[in-house]
């Protein structure tokens, strides 16, 4: 993990709104996924392959299945920090 103190920001491709600032806490487990990370903090997530990568619902930034990629994985590829979801 990289340092304390980072948040992710959910924002909305739709409304173009800042849906939410996560805060990213140093004791996650290694494992899980963004997608449980978001609807863990109160961010919907559409899924209904239950998370196994082959409904594409959970599709964030364009490009990332989010249930398919750790929180820790996305932090590493994604600097911005900044979560863009279609529907929201």
């Amino acid at each position: 993990m990289q340092s304390l103190n980072q948040s992710i920001t959910v924002a909305g491709l739709a409304s173009q709104k800042i849906i939410k600032i996560i805060p990213i806490t140093n004791n996650l487990p290694p494992e899980l996924s963004l997608m449980n990370f978001l609807i863990a903090n109160g961010v919907t997530i559409a899924s209904s392959c239950g998370g196994v990568g082959v409904c594409n619902k959970c599709l964030l930034n364009r490009t990332v299945l989010s249930c398919q990629i750790t929180l820790l994985e996305f932090i590493d590829i994604n600097p911005s920090l900044r979560v863009e979801i279609s529907y929201l």
